[in-house]
């Protein structure tokens, strides 16, 4: 995935998944981050939603890291097209998720790029408001 391959990395960990057993949480995901990072950020925080939602501690927080960057995202592209509530929508979303991660688990974010993002959406949104 490193390397920007993302169709292979969505095959293999597709495949993983219904084999991983005890670290199908894990496979998750990384299904999740390759979606982020691949640009399918809707499918990253369908993904990343629903394992936050069946998680607990730094795991949930982890998932919900993906979700809270793929939101901003979708946000953002929503705010280009004009879509303004809807932007503004997902922007907050992102918001609640990332103000949880670093609330909760801070250790997530070692080079503030969580920290830089929640600060972009909050001054995005004040300037919607």
């Amino acid at each position: 995935m490193e390397k920007g391959n993302y169709r292979n990395a969505l095959r293999l960990y597709s495949g993983l998944l219904e084999r991983a057993g005890p670290l199908n949480k894990r496979i998750q995901l990384e299904l999740a981050h390759v979606h982020l990072r691949s640009g399918a950020f809707a499918d990253a925080a369908r993904g990343s939603w629903a394992l936050a939602e069946s998680t607990t501690g730094t795991d949930r927080s982890a998932a919900l890291s993906v979700y809270a960057t793929a939101a901003h995202e979708m946000g953002l592209g929503l705010l280009a097209e004009g879509k303004i509530a809807k932007g503004a929508e997902h922007l907050t979303s992102a918001q609640k998720a990332f103000d949880e991660v670093l609330r909760n688990d801070p250790q997530l974010d070692p080079l503030g790029s969580l920290t830089g993002r929640k600060a972009s959406i909050e001054a995005r949104l004040k300037n919607l408001g």
